[in-house]
């Protein structure tokens, strides 16, 4: 995985500071994801050193996904790992309806 997400990531929101915002309106800066594992890791915010908060699915079970922190260290670790920088960035609710319509 290209280290060149590091530029976009300097203009994420820092950890907490999106607290009040509720989920679905929280944005979506980086999505993580395992090329043919249904696997996914979508940053709102981040302490700029590499540990994120933001939602995971893993292996396509989205009944069980949750919001939560994920270390970039960690993720580096997975097979066939990738990161999507997104121009524009969107709300998670846009961002998981688009993921589960495929």
């Amino acid at each position: 995985m290209a280290d060149g997400f590091r530029g976009h990531e300097v203009k994420m929101p820092r950890l907490y500071e999106t607290e009040g915002v509720p989920f679905d309106d929280k944005e979506i800066w980086l999505h993580f994801f395992v090329l043919g594992a249904d696997s996914h890791w979508m940053a709102a915010e981040t302490d700029g050193k590499g540990l994120y908060f933001g939602y995971a699915v893993l292996s396509g079970d989205y009944q069980n996904a949750e919001w939560g922190y994920f270390r970039l260290s960690e993720l580096m670790t997975v097979p066939g790992m990738m990161v999507m920088c997104r121009n524009t960035v969107r709300r998670f609710a846009d961002v998981i309806v688009e993921m589960r319509e495929g």
